[in-house]
């Protein structure tokens, strides 16, 4: 997903017709059992690790106790995720992209008035995943799935990695404290542009 920096707009299709099992081989009814079985684990061992953290530390859940909370082997886990961090910075983003899908289509204009408080929103709507991370200490998710979400990483050119790590830094200190000062709302008007127009610097004249 690309939040901030979109070298193009996406088409979103807002209607889909799925084909009716009838029309498919039997190849593909069993590309699609197995799509399903993926998603099912998926869904098993995110909803199993956010259980398991109202109950305890994510410190101190380890990867067989998940297994075992969710239904799936180990096996399964390794096979789509590294570690369970991997399994919440998934989750975020699956949360984000949709939203975003949709959201990105609006006019530009539109787009930097109303990226922040939108964002806020879809993060309130979601405000137990996100109490949980600060409650486990793992608020730098959070911060990792904003900078991947404006393809900041190892291989971005210097001259497009500098102005994406101001914005992403920009954002991800706002989600912060928004978060910090208990979710509420933003001041009125605040956008996109404020935050640029905060880390602008302006020389003041000298002193005559």
């Amino acid at each position: 997903m690309l939040w901030l920096f979109q070298a193009e707009k996406q088409e979103v299709l807002h209607s889909e017709t799925k084909e009716p099992m009838c029309n498919r081989t039997g190849r593909e009814n069993e590309m699609a059992t197995k799509n399903e079985a993926h998603d099912m684990v998926i869904e098993s061992l995110t909803q199993g690790l956010l259980q398991l953290m109202t109950q305890k530390p994510l410190a101190q859940i380890n990867v067989s106790e998940l297994c075992d909370r969710a239904g799936v082997s180990r096996v399964s886990f390794y096979r789509n995720f590294k570690s369970m961090q991997d399994i919440l910075i998934q989750y975020l983003t699956a949360c984000t992209d949709e939203w975003y899908q949709t959201f990105s289509q609006k006019p530009d204009e539109e787009f930097l008035s109303c990226f922040c408080v939108e964002l806020l929103e879809q993060y309130r709507r979601h405000a137990d995943l996100i109490r949980l991370l600060y409650n486990n200490d793992a608020a730098h998710l959070l911060k990792e799935h904003i900078f991947a979400c404006c393809k900041l990483d190892e291989f971005t050119a210097p001259e497009e990695a500098y102005p994406r790590a101001v914005l992403a830094g920009a954002v991800y200190g706002l989600v912060d404290e928004w978060i910090h000062l208990g979710m509420g709302q933003l001041p009125e008007h605040f956008s996109l542009r404020r935050i640029v127009s905060a880390v602008s610097y302006q020389r003041e004249e000298p002193k005559k």
